[in-house]
């Protein structure tokens, strides 16, 4: 049986740890508050509007006057969600849906073409790798993304992290995307272990809402170090990777 010790606290009968990606093992934040807004002046400039259709479109995606809200849909949903939410905004300012489901298409494929690439933006946060090497000597390492599976696999190899990681997955435009649990399932199921014994790290709603769910051994929150409040209900809540740790 092994402990984990996540801070002061223990927790036991853990046999994996699943993380998400983008604000958990990814510092993503600055580069999704950018990517938001492009989308949101390229949707507006489109259909020929102005401040008023960009900030409706930022709020739909979750951006603030404060910054990028960290459960909002751009940080916490699928690329799907986001499109599905800028379409949403367009049709209710009285726009042909078919219409805008195409052009919507185009200014999110126009964003990430002048991006040119996202794993250069998206940095591990400090002492990733090694938190991954150390844990994945005892425990199954996991990951599960709501990003595509091609940046997922672009992130893990471009920062050496693929030797910790046992398995993971992406969410492509056919898949569940969290907080439903098929995608968990099927990890764990390729991690050979037993979701109830699997714990689930996370920095949103979606991620506790996904461990719930699935009833998985427990939600680790990440907190202020990664720029955000802990998620309310979590079981466990880190401060810094060096919070969590196999006991002796």
């Amino acid at each position: 049986m092994v402990w984990l010790r996540c801070g002061q606290r223990l927790t036991t009968d853990v046999d994996a740890i699943v993380f998400d990606k983008d604000g958990t093992l990814a510092n993503s934040h600055p580069l999704l508050h950018r990517t938001a807004l492009a989308r949101a002046e390229a949707c507006a400039t489109a259909v020929g509007e102005g401040d008023d259709m960009v900030q409706a479109l930022l709020s739909c995606f979750g951006v603030t006057p404060q910054g990028l809200d960290p459960d909002g849909l751009m940080a916490a949903g699928t690329r799907e969600a986001n499109r599905q939410g800028a379409i949403a905004v367009l049709v209710q300012a009285g726009y042909p849906r078919e219409k805008m489901t195409t052009m919507v298409a185009e200014c999110f494929a126009a964003v990430n073409t002048a991006r040119n690439g996202k794993v250069l933006y998206t940095p591990p946060f400090e002492g990733t790798a090694a938190m991954l090497e150390r844990l994945s000597r005892t425990l199954k390492i996991g990951v599960l993304s709501s990003d595509s599976p091609a940046y997922v696999a672009e992130f893990l190899a471009h920062y050496d992290l693929k030797p910790w990681v046992h398995d993971w997955r992406g969410t492509g435009p056919e898949d569940p995307p969290k907080p439903d649990p098929t995608l968990l399932f099927e990890l764990c199921d390729r991690l050979g272990v037993q979701v109830s014994k699997t714990l689930v790290v996370g920095d949103s709603w979606a991620d506790l809402a996904l461990a719930e769910q699935a009833k998985a051994a427990g939600f680790v929150s990440v907190s202020e170090p990664w720029g955000r409040h802990p998620v309310p209900g979590a079981t466990l809540i880190m401060n810094h990777w060096d919070d969590l740790a196999v006991a002796a």
